[in-house]
């Protein structure tokens, strides 16, 4: 009967991680792809993903920012162009206003001279 030294079995062990590290880093990356047809319907995970939102602020979205979406059952159902077409509405929507106006640098200055120690 033959023994075999347990340090022998350990680094076999982690030659064999190490190559399946290997592999694995060496793998082609997946991209993430547009779907094929803009009328697929998703759902409340599948939108959340998207948005890289959690699942409760995209419900918020839909009760209270008018989020296009159907209640089926227990959940919500949302065409994927709709989704685009809300984002991008809600993207403009929530632009800051550009700062080259000046406004909002003349009264920062303002209220430096204002408030400067003596």
């Amino acid at each position: 009967m033959q023994t075999e030294n347990p340090f022998e079995l350990i680094l076999n062990k982690l030659e064999q991680i190490e190559r399946t590290l290997i592999i694995s880093v060496n793998a082609p990356k997946q991209k993430f792809t547009e779907p094929l047809d803009p009328n697929r319907i998703i759902n409340l995970p599948e939108a959340a993903k998207l948005l890289r939102k959690p699942v409760g602020t995209v419900r918020s979205y839909i009760h209270s920012r008018k989020l296009p979406a159907t209640l089926v059952g227990k959940s919500y159902l949302i065409k994927y162009r709709d989704l685009l077409e809300w984002f991008d509405s809600f993207q403009k929507a929530n632009q800051a206003p550009s700062p080259s106006s000046g406004i909002a640098s003349d009264k920062m200055i303002e209220n430096r001279k204002r408030y400067r120690k003596s």
